[in-house]
């Protein structure tokens, strides 16, 4: 039933796993509960005596399904040396996950497929991923549920965590007949011990597959955004700034105060900027830049109150903040991903200081970044 299909081709061998998950996760199942609780005392031992040596300032996990090692009593441990736990949230199927912090005891979610999840939307950074394992092999490769949320996840991670696969040993497989996408595993621990896995070394935290196996992994499988896709995005917020650059210009010259008035030229040249860079990187694509001016432009120079004009603007941004925090996840390419970054950024120090003013002239409820505190 593990041999390998003879078709090696990508829809064959998702077939091949698809067969292999549900005989080691039926395999799992079956195992006595006394061999569950004998197994997670000896992953417990071993991570505990581990710890000193990893980075635990950050542990991600997961919340036990099917059969998966319970690593609860662990975190607690761990918590009290003064580690912080996270679990893993699907925000989005088919893109990364997110990590929200959260402590045995304290309130949680149903997440998509009825999962738990921390009710408190507080984001982290994992430092240490412990992964569940429907199966592994030799290799290092981890076989899970078929979603590729892990590959995304940490595909999109910067800097990556270390990973450890947590599974039981009597769901190892020669190979799981590893693609373009599938990311190694750093360590895997399973009630046996520490697994050596034999693997060509390759520098920590980096994937399994070669640099040029990873540029030819499909986009979309990994959550990320296509060529197309990505052109799009682009001159979608190219316009939005555009329009936004022209429009502030023409409101500095209104402002009524002379905060309000230097607030805007900073915004002005803060939009000229994000044009200037976004048009970069289409031509990186070797896409045309959009020459387009967004509505936003004539709507705004329309209003005659200087009030209106700011509010207006504020809302503006706060759009251009969503959007970006929508589709920052998605984007593959690093260098571009940190000039988004930071335009994000601006523009949530922006709304802030356009809020500010606003509360200057007596203006209350002004909006503020979308998801800022």
């Amino acid at each position: 039933m593990s041999e390998m299909p003879e078709d090696e081709s990508w829809p064959a061998v998702r077939a091949w796993r698809r067969q292999q998950r549900e005989r080691l996760i039926e395999r799992r199942l079956a195992l006595p509960h006394t061999a569950r609780r004998s197994a997670e005392a000896a992953i417990a031992r071993h991570l505990l005596a581990a710890a000193d040596a990893l980075d635990v300032s950050c542990v991600g996990y997961y919340w036990p399904f099917k059969g998966e090692i319970d690593l609860h009593p662990v975190l607690k441990q761990l918590a009290a040396r003064g580690t912080r736990g996270a679990l893993p949230v699907v925000i989005e199927k088919g893109a990364a996950m997110v990590f929200r912090a959260w402590a045995p005891g304290e309130a949680i979610a149903r997440g998509i497929w009825d999962i738990p999840v921390p009710a408190a939307d507080v984001r982290v950074q994992p430092t240490l991923l412990l992964i569940p394992l429907v199966g592994f092999d030799r290799a290092g490769y981890r076989l899970g549920y078929g979603g590729g949320y892990y590959d995304r996840t940490l595909a999109a991670a910067s800097p990556r965590p270390m990973t450890i696969g947590i599974g039981y040993a009597c769901t190892r497989l020669d190979s799981i007949h590893s693609q373009p996408h599938d990311i190694g595993l750093d360590r895997i621990l399973t009630d046996d011990g520490w697994f050596a896995i034999e693997r060509k070394e390759v520098p920590m935290h980096e994937p399994a597959s070669s640099p040029c196996q990873m540029a030819d992994a499909d986009p979309a499988y990994m959550g990320f955004l296509g060529d197309a896709e990505l052109v799009a995005l682009l001159n979608e917020l190219l316009t939005a700034e555009r329009a936004g650059a022209r429009g502030v210009a023409t409101l500095a010259k209104r402002a009524e105060v002379d905060d309000g008035q230097s607030l805007l030229q900073t915004v002005a040249r803060d939009e000229a900027s994000f044009c200037a860079m976004l048009s970069r990187h289409l031509k990186r694509l070797h896409a045309e830049p959009t020459s387009a001016t967004g509505t936003f432009y004539d709507k705004l120079v329309a209003m005659n109150d200087y009030v209106e004009q700011l509010g207006f603007l504020n809302r503006g941004q706060c759009w251009v903040v969503r959007k970006l925090r929508e589709t920052l996840p998605r984007v593959r390419d690093a260098e571009l991903a940190g000039d988004l970054r930071h335009m994000l950024d601006v523009h949530v120090r922006n709304i802030d200081a356009c809020a500010s003013v606003l509360t200057g002239l007596g203006v209350s409820a002004q909006p503020t970044a979308p998801g800022s505190a």
